[in-house]
C-alpha cells in the first residue's frame, strides 16, 4: 500500500474506476499509475495481471515487431511498460508463470529466440530483463524448462552477436547453484554447446559474434576453475576442438581470430599452472593446451615479428610504430607459458628465442607501459622462482645485465638533449635492477656473473646508484611513517609535570591518598577565588553604572548650555538628550518643535577628550 492509502489521505484512483467495470490492458497501460498500482500490489489489479490473456498480451509487445506505421504507444510505451510490469518485485506474476496451466507463457517469451537475426535490440532488452529476472527468482524451475528444450541452446548461439541474449545465456552459465550447476554442465555439453562456440571464431563472421563467443568460452572456464573432472572443459581441452581453434587464430594473421583465440587460450594455460616448478615433466606427458601451444611457438613468433607500417603520434615524443593489441596479447600467452612453472616449457622458451624476442620487444618500444609490466612480471618472476639454470640463462644467454646497461646509457644522452625525455622503461629497469643485485648474494653463480660484468658495475655504482639515492630521499624533509613527533610527547609530559608540581599533585600511586586530599583543599580554594571574584565583578558593575549616568547627565547639561547657531553653517545638529530623570514634556508641547542644539566638532571632541582619560588607548583593529 501507498503512503497516502496507509493512513487515509486519498482519493479513489482511476485505475480503481476502471477496474470496477469493463476495460482493456491498454486503458491501463494508459494511466499514469500503473507502474506505482502494480509495485504497490493492488488486489484488484494484480489479480487482473495474473491472468494467462493478460500476461500474454505483456508478453506479445515485448517479444514481436510493431507492424509498419504503429503509433508511438505501441512502437515505445506499451513494451517499456510491459517490461516494467513483468520484471517487478511482484511474486504473484512470478508464481503465474510457472503453473502448470501457464507453460505457454514460457514459450512465448523464450520464442522470441526462433526470430532471424538480427534481433530488434530493444526488444532483445526488454525479453532478456523479463527472462533474467524470472530465472533469478525460480532458478530450478527456469532450468527445468529450458533443458526440456530441444532446440534452445543453437538458438541461443544464433543470436550470440545481440549483447542482451548474450547476457542472459552468461547468466544461465554462471548460476552458482551447486546442485543444479553439475547438470546444467552435462546438460550443455549435450548440446554441443562448447563446439557450436568454438567454431564461432571463423574470421568471416562479426566481430561481435568473436568478442561474445570468447567471453562464453571464459566464463564457461571460470565457473570450472575449481572442477577436475567438468565435462564442459574436457569437451574444450579435447585436441579435436582446440586444433580447430589454432587453425582459426593462425590462419588469418593479426586479426580478431587471433585476439579472442589467444585470451581464451590464456585462461585454459592458467588452469595447469604449477605452485613450485615441475623438473620431471616432460614435454609429452603437459596437458593438451600446453603441448598444442608449444607445438605453435614458431608461428606465433613469426606473428610477433611480423612488421607494421602503422604509426602513432605521441606529444614530446613524436610519431613511432605501435605494438598492437594482437602482438600485447600474444606476448601474455609467452608470459603465462612462463608461469605455467614447468622446467621443460623453460628450456623449450630459451631454445627457441622467445625470452629474448621478449626483451627485444620490451628496448624497442620505449612508452608501451602495458608491454614493460608483462615482461618485468615476467622477469620478476624468474628471479623469484626455483629453476636456477634458467636465472643464468636469463643473465647471459638473453644478456639481460648488458641491455641494461646499454639502455641505461641512451637514455642519459636522450636526457641530455633539449627538451630530452627519460624513457619509459626506466622505473621498471630499476625494480629489475634491484632484484638482480637482491639475488646475488643468495645465488653463487649469479654473484659470479654480476661481479665480472665491467658495464654493469659502472651502472650500478653510476646510474642505478644516483636513482636510488634520490628515491629514497624523504619528500619534504621526513617520511609519512615519521609524522608521530617524540619531541611532542616530552613537551607534553613536561607541561603535565610542571603542572603537578605547582598544584603539589604527585604521580606516584603510594601518594593518592594525599592527592586526593590536595585536590580537595584546591578545588576549595578555587571556589573561594570564584566567590571573591563574582564580588569584586558587581562591584564593578555597580561602579560603571553610576560612573555612565554621571558622564550622561554631564553630556546633557553642557549640551543645553550650548548657543544657537545658524544651521548653515558646517556643524553638527543634536537634538535635546532627555534622561530617564528628566520630566516628559506635556502633550500639548509635543506639537512645538524643539530648539535644536548646534555643537560643533572642535567643541565635541574638546567635551569627549577628557571622558576617555581612565583607560590606555588601544589599537585600532585590523
Amino acid at each position: 500500500m501507498s503512503f497516502w492509502k496507509t493512513f487515509g489521505f486519498h482519493t479513489v484512483s482511476q485505475i480503481d474506476t476502471l477496474l470496477e467495470g469493463e476495460f482493456t490492458l491498454e486503458q491501463l497501460l494508459d494511466e499514469e499509475e500503473i507502474l506505482q498500482e502494480t509495485k504497490s500490489q493492488n488486489k484488484k489489479l494484480i489479480g487482473f495481471l495474473t491472468i494467462q490473456d493478460t500476461l500474454r498480451k505483456l508478453l506479445f509487445y515485448i517479444t514481436k515487431e510493431p507492424v509498419d506505421g504503429s503509433d508511438n504507444k505501441r512502437r515505445l510505451k506499451y513494451p517499456l511498460l510491459s517490461c516494467e510490469i513483468l520484471s517487478s518485485e511482484v511474486f504473484a506474476i512470478f508464481d503465474a508463470f510457472y503453473q502448470p496451466d501457464n507453460r505457454v507463457l514460457l514459450d512465448d517469451l523464450y520464442g522470441f529466440l526462433e526470430q532471424d537475426a538480427p534481433l530488434n535490440p530493444l526488444l532483445a532488452s526488454y525479453t532478456s530483463r523479463v527472462a533474467a529476472v524470472l530465472f533469478q527468482k525460480k532458478p530450478a524451475e527456469t532450468m527445468l524448462y529450458l533443458k526440456e528444450k530441444d532446440h534452445i541452446i543453437p538458438q541461443f548461439i544464433k543470436h550470440l552477436g545481440n549483447a542482451s541474449i548474450m547476457d542472459l545465456l552468461l547468466k544461465i552459465i554462471g548460476h552458482d547453484d551447486a546442485a543444479e550447476n553439475a547438470t546444467t554442465l552435462e546438460w550443455l555439453c549435450k548440446s554441443q554447446f562448447i563446439s557450436s562456440l568454438v567454431h564461432k571464431f571463423e574470421p568471416s563472421l562479426p566481430v561481435e559474434v568473436l568478442e561474445n563467443a570468447s567471453q562464453a568460452l571464459v566464463d564457461i572456464i571460470s565457473v570450472s576453475a575449481n572442477s577436475t573432472n567438468s565435462p564442459l572443459i574436457a569437451q574444450l581441452e579435447s585436441e579435436e576442438l582446440l586444433q580447430v581453434l589454432f587453425n582459426y587464430m593462425l590462419s588469418s594473421g593479426l586479426n580478431q581470430p587471433l585476439l579472442h583465440g589467444v585470451t581464451v587460450l590464456i585462461e585454459l594455460l592458467r588452469r595447469h599452472r604449477r605452485e613450485r616448478n615441475d623438473d620431471l615433466a616432460q614435454l609429452e606427458e603437459l596437458a593438451t593446451p600446453l603441448k598444442l601451444t608449444l607445438a605453435n611457438l614458431d608461428k606465433f613468433l613469426a606473428l610477433l615479428n611480423q612488421p607494421s607500417d602503422a604509426t602513432v603520434t605521441l606529444p614530446g615524443v613524436g610519431t613511432i610504430p605501435p605494438l598492437g593489441f594482437h602482438k600485447l596479447k600474444i606476448v601474455d600467452l609467452f608470459s603465462m607459458l612462463v608461469h605455467s612453472n614447468f622446467k621443460c616449457i623453460d628450456d623449450e622458451l630459451v631454445k627457441k628465442n622467445v625470452i629474448s624476442t621478449l626483451l627485444d620487444l620490451f628496448f624497442s618500444y620505449h612508452w608501451n607501459n602495458f608491454l614493460h609490466s608483462t615482461v618485468e612480471h615476467m622477469i620478476q618472476f624468474i628471479l623469484q622462482g626455483q629453476n636456477e639454470d634458467l636465472k643464468v640463462k636469463l643473465l647471459t644467454d638473453c644478456n639481460l645485465l648488458g641491455r641494461i646497461s646499454a639502455a641505461s646509457r641512451g637514455n642519459d644522452e636522450d636526457c641530455s638533449k633539449p627538451k630530452g625525455l627519460r624513457r619509459g622503461y626506466m622505473g621498471f629497469l630499476t625494480l629489475i635492477s634491484q632484484s638482480i643485485i637482491n639475488l646475488g648474494p643468495s645465488n653463487p653463480a649469479v654473484e659470479q656473473i654480476l661481479a665480472n660484468d665491467e658495464q654493469w658495475q659502472k651502472y650500478v655504482k653510476g646510474a642505478l646508484a644516483a636513482v636510488r639515492e634520490k628515491e629514497s630521499r624523504t619528500l619534504g624533509g621526513y617520511a609519512p611513517n615519521e609524522f608521530h613527533d617524540e619531541d611532542l610527547d616530552d613537551d607534553f609530559e613536561q607541561g603535565a609535570q610542571d603542572f603537578m608540581n605547582k598544584r603539589n599533585f604527585s604521580l606516584d600511586d603510594d601518594d593518592d591518598d594525599a592527592d586526593e586530599a590536595n585536590c580537595m583543599e584546591q578545588v576549595d580554594h578555587l571556589e573561594d577565588d570564584d566567590d571573591d571574584d563574582d564580588d569584586d565583578d558587581n562591584e564593578d558593575s555597580d561602579d560603571d553604572s553610576d560612573e555612565g549616568a554621571e558622564l550622561a547627565a554631564q553630556v546633557q547639561e553642557k549640551m543645553q548650555a550650548s548657543p544657537t547657531t545658524d544651521p548653515d553653517d558646517d556643524e553638527l545638529e543634536i537634538p535635546p538628550m532627555r534622561t530617564a530623570s528628566s520630566p516628559a514634556a506635556p502633550v500639548e508641547a509635543a506639537a512645538q518643535p524643539p530648539t535644536p542644539v548646534v555643537l560643533d566638532f572642535a567643541q565635541f571632541d574638546a567635551f569627549l577628550e577628557p571622558m576617555d582619560t581612565s583607560k590606555p588607548e588601544q589599537p585600532p583593529t585590523q
